[in-house]
């Protein structure tokens, strides 16, 4: 497990939840801050807005990730596949333009 550093904020009805300094709120549904004796550090754990299909047959699909989402994962450890990083990148690119 990676240790980040954390920072949740609330301002009236919205709210940041900052990993290592980036804001995944969008991607957050929920959250739960754990923190004992018995433990060594606290725990966070995020509920992110992932889709659950327990079984949907042999299809072919684009998979698509909401808002913030792939970010979020990203800060968390995960890589995405190369041809996924690609199309990150052009879309930030066009973004930014």
């Amino acid at each position: 497990m990676t240790r980040h550093h954390v920072e949740i904020r609330t301002e009236g009805t919205h709210g940041q939840v900052l990993i290592d300094g980036h804001d995944i709120a969008k991607a957050v549904t929920g959250l739960t801050f754990s923190a004992g004796v018995d433990q060594l550090m606290p725990r966070l754990y995020l509920d992110l807005q992932l889709i659950d299909v327990t079984e949907l047959g042999s299809v072919e699909a684009d998979v698509m990730l909401g808002n913030g989402v792939a970010e979020a994962l990203q800060l968390l450890g995960w890589t995405p596949p190369k041809a996924e990083q690609a199309s990150e990148t052009t879309a930030r690119e066009a973004e930014q333009s």
